[in-house]
């Protein structure tokens, strides 16, 4: 009776927070461009993070979830993304939590399922969380395998008397038709940065800071070192840079041939266990008459 008593309670308190909230986040939420998971629960979930001030109180996880959405969507997210994220957490939480509770009183009061929804909305999450690290590593991945491209085109570019901000200009127009990709997006915004007659230094500055990768950091490092001496210097170490991205970018593809091979491993037990089965089961029957 008392799980029945508090699924009422829960849904009756979501239904009072989401009329609350809607009225007081609908021109915020409207403002935001972050890519919402749980648009319609965010007016009841935001109340809840601005009343019980979880920004303040947490603010080492605030910091770091601020720097994974930094690193994943860029400047333009980071505002009010710990915010909305945060607010998300909450939302999956507590949907977590009211699921298991109708569950739980609709199988006739089981404890063990209202145990299983305390359980999940703390795991949630930490999922959504780690799926955070899981998209920046993705995200990483697809940096490098596309880097040694751009640098060979910026090579070719130079070599054939292009300066190297028209390089990198005439590098991005030339890409504008493929599919958008995360470099492609920072390359775009760089070459931005060049139309609007910003630094050499300070644009591949940004850029590195916006991409926050290791490799960029030795691209950009590259450039900036050599791009005022020209000549066959300048040629000379980006071909080397380029030899070693294109090292990295191997090890990457060798990852992601391991990470796919190890995820047909599941698939290849089942199969082989269902193929058993098939096989064991009329041998059984002739055994058992």
């Amino acid at each position: 009776m008392w799980i029945t008593i508090l699924a009422g309670i829960e849904a009756s308190i979501g239904i009072a927070l989401f009329l609350v909230g809607r009225r007081r986040y609908a021109v915020f939420l409207k403002e935001q461009t972050y890519p919402f998971q749980l648009r319609w629960m965010l007016p009841c979930s935001l109340l809840l993070v601005d009343v019980f001030n979880i920004l303040e109180r947490m603010p080492d996880f605030t910091s770091k979830v601020h720097h994974k959405l930094l690193t994943l969507y860029g400047r333009g997210y980071s505002l009010h993304g710990s915010k909305i994220f945060t607010a998300e957490l909450v939302s999956a939480a507590f949907l977590s939590l009211m699921f298991f509770t109708i569950l739980a009183a609709a199988a006739g009061q089981e404890a063990s399922l209202f145990a299983m929804g305390l359980l999940t909305t703390g795991i949630v999450p930490m999922l959504m969380v780690r799926d955070l690290d899981v998209k920046i590593r993705k995200k990483q991945q697809l940096m490098i395998m596309e880097l040694p491209e751009v640098l060979n085109t910026i090579v070719l570019l130079v070599n054939a008397g292009e300066t190297v901000g028209k390089a990198w200009i005439r590098c991005v127009e030339a890409r504008k038709n493929r599919p958008e990709t995360p470099l492609f997006k920072e390359l775009s915004t760089a070459v931005r940065g060049l139309e609007m007659n910003l630094s050499f230094p300070k644009v591949m500055e940004d850029f590195s800071k916006r991409c926050a990768l290791h490799e960029i950091s030795l691209f950009t490092s590259a450039l900036l070192l050599n791009y005022k001496r020209g000549g066959n210097d300048f040629a000379m170490a980006l071909q080397a840079l380029s030899l070693e991205l294109w090292q990295r970018r191997k090890a990457v593809s060798r990852t992601l041939g391991e990470e796919a091979s190890s995820k047909l491993v599941f698939p290849m037990v089942l199969i082989f266990v269902v193929v058993m089965v098939i096989v064991a089961s009329p041998a059984l029957m002739i055994m058992k008459q």
